[in-house]
């Protein structure tokens, strides 16, 4: 002991008062807010050192005690409750970067969240089960989300995505090795307003017809059949009024609910207002296609035909029950003909006892009153009193339509029961001049009233009104954001 004490004294000078000690080479006094000061350039102070398992084997550290762990290579301090690690610039994270190693990262290595504060406050955090990510709440409303972004009072759109460049503001997509029926982007309204599961607004300075609030393309795999653009689907199951796709517009200006357009069609323009537009090119294949009863309530059916006055109306006959007809002629030979109908015809009526064919004739040359005698698959044309004339005549036929071959008249449960005729109003007759006709439509626009309709019909204006409603902008954040 003798020996260190002097060995010490002979390197050190060691300067003390009745408060602190310094050690120095130059017997220099302690600092006074210092208990030990130790000053030199060229030496250290060299701090005990052990492994991890000596440093946590010591019993009842003292809070402040400074140990270097051998093993894990860095400085530990008992906080009074556990030992804690001392960062350093190789081993924490610091202010101006890292440079890292393949193995190196931030974060956590137990089962706590990772979190991220500002001003004092949690904006974002990773939680430990699954990785989520999660900013405006501590864990998503649904279990599964990777990347969650959860709406708060002062921040009320929870994901947003923006772009001026030459791409999307938002981009989701299923992948090619995906077997799922879920959609890239889906969105889902749960709430009690008026608000969509997804909401497009065009809102750009494009004027071209393909410019779109929504856009949809099916555009793989090649198929001979199927697949659609868009897709509509109304999935509750009991009510009324559901429907897949509605399809309307602003009814200060002229426009088209719906259109579709097959080859060759196009998008009807002037002052028109139509809830649907078929358009097919050449009269080939069909513009609309109707598989099941084809109703036109309080309107009328009608061919548009070309006219040196431009395309005119011609109307369709309707009648309380359901005929198919066909024409033709023949000649009386020595006062009689038969005519055998036409096979493919038959196979589309019904033509027996309860449901005779009517035949109407009208002569063309000199003969005697002439009269009829019907089979099921032809008729019989014949002069009275033994006349024997060789003369033409025309004919037309009428039978019941196959299937509906009993149907008279039938109620159209749409506009309720009793007398419907208020919900009819009468039509006045459009002018056969163009001019004048577009006239009378801009009259008839500015001067329309709406019908009555029955009871539960949501009537254009209601429409209207809910879908201004949404929300097309977004709106000004709170004050103070």
């Amino acid at each position: 002991m003798k020996k260190t004490l002097f060995l010490l004294s002979s390197l050190l000078t060691l300067s003390a008062t009745a408060q602190n000690v310094g050690i120095n080479a130059t017997g220099a006094a302690p600092a006074a807010s210092a208990m030990l000061d130790v000053s030199s350039t060229t030496s250290g102070l060299l701090i005990p050192r052990m492994t991890s398992a000596q440093r946590t084997a010591i019993a009842a550290p003292a809070t402040g005690l400074l140990v270097y762990d051998t093993t894990i290579g860095s400085f530990y301090y008992w906080d009074g409750a556990q030992w804690i690690w001392m960062l350093s610039n190789t081993t924490g994270w610091t202010l101006t970067g890292n440079t890292t190693a393949a193995a190196n990262f931030i974060g956590t290595t137990n089962a706590q969240a990772f979190r991220f504060y500002c001003n004092n406050v949690e904006r974002f955090r990773l939680n430990p089960t699954d990785g989520e990510f999660v900013a405006g709440a501590t864990a998503s409303p649904y279990a599964g989300d990777l990347i969650s972004g959860v709406a708060t009072a002062a921040l009320t759109f929870a994901v947003n995505g923006y772009s001026s460049q030459n791409g999307s503001g938002t981009w989701g997509e299923t992948m090619a090795a995906s077997t799922t029926a879920f959609s890239a982007v889906q969105g889902v309204y749960g709430g009690s307003g008026a608000g969509s599961g997804v909401l497009g607004n065009y809102n750009g300075t494009n004027t071209g017809n393909t410019r779109a609030g929504v856009y949809g393309v099916c555009s793989t795999p090649a198929a001979t059949a199927a697949g659609t653009g868009v897709y509509g689907y109304n999935a509750i199951a009991a009510g009324n009024q559901h429907m897949g796709v509605l399809g309307s517009y602003n009814g200060s200006a002229f426009g088209l609910g719906v259109v579709g357009i097959g080859f060759g069609g196009g998008i009807m323009t002037g002052n028109n207002d139509v809830a649907v537009v078929g358009w097919r090119a050449n009269n080939a294949n069909y513009s609309g296609y109707f598989n099941g009863n084809h109703v036109i309530a309080n309107g009328t059916k009608s061919a548009s035909v070309p006219t040196s006055k431009g395309n005119q109306l011609l109307y369709v006959t309707e009648a309380p029950e359901v005929w198919f007809e066909d024409l033709g002629g023949g000649t009386l030979v020595n006062g009689e003909a038969t005519i055998q109908l036409d096979p493919l015809f038959l196979e589309t009526v019904v033509i027996d006892a309860d449901h005779p064919m009517r035949v109407f004739i009208q002569m063309e040359g000199e003969s005697q009153e002439v009269y009829v005698t019907k089979g099921t698959t032809s008729f019989t044309v014949k002069e009275r009193n033994g006349g024997a004339s060789n003369a033409e005549f025309s004919y037309r036929i009428m039978a019941k339509r196959l299937h509906f071959q009993d149907h008279r008249f039938g109620n159209d449960p749409v506009w309720g029961p009793g007398d419907t005729h208020k919900y009819s109003q009468y039509a006045t007759p459009p002018p056969i001049n163009y001019d004048e006709n577009v006239r009378f439509q801009e009259s008839q626009r500015a001067n329309w009233k709406q019908t009555p309709m029955p009871e539960g019909f949501i009537y254009y204006d209601q429409i209207q009104k809910e879908a201004n409603e949404r929300a097309l902008t977004k709106p000004a954040p709170p004050k103070g954001q």
